[in-house]
């Protein structure tokens, strides 16, 4: 029984205030970094070179932020599933989770517009992007023009001579 109360704190503990989110649960900090995050979207879209995210990536670069309202909510599905201590699976249906999922798309929205001097959503929704490439096994897009890799210390020449 001390196994399913903890199992139902849990839940309840990252549900509140959504923590979820967050990359680090307790200090709250690093908001849309969650590694939960990153893993859902490798898995539906990234799994391998012949993956939905590979092969129509002008869709998925960067990842859209419907795409990243989406697996927010289903990761708050599957910790709904953990509520009562046990696992207990619960449909993900439009009915039920449409509503988390606006939540989540609006909340997504106002940090973008809150944060909008730095980009950040856009940089996560990139970052998310990049990484998955790699987790499919695939280069990243960025282009890499313009960076040399070709820098030669001054004391090189000197020790030449």
């Amino acid at each position: 029984m001390e196994v399913i109360k903890k199992n139902r704190d849990l839940a309840e503990s990252l549900k509140d205030g959504s923590v979820f989110v967050f990359k680090d649960w307790l200090s709250k900090k690093g908001i849309y970094k969650t590694e939960l995050l990153q893993e859902g979207i490798n898995l539906m879209w990234f799994t391998n070179r012949n993956d939905e995210g590979i092969i129509y990536y002008k869709y998925f670069s960067p990842v859209p932020v419907r795409a990243v309202a989406l697996v927010l909510t289903a990761i708050e599905c599957c910790i709904d599933e953990w509520m009562q201590g046990l696992k207990e699976d619960i449909k993900f249906t439009s009915a039920t989770y449409g509503p988390v999922y606006n939540g989540h798309f609006s909340s997504l929205l106002r940090f973008d517009e809150r944060t909008a001097p730095y980009k950040l959503l856009e940089k996560i929704c990139t970052n998310l992007h990049d990484t998955a490439r790699f987790h499919a096994g695939v280069e990243s897009l960025a282009p890499l023009l313009g960076i040399s890799w070709a820098h030669i210390e001054d004391q090189a020449f000197k020790d030449a001579i």
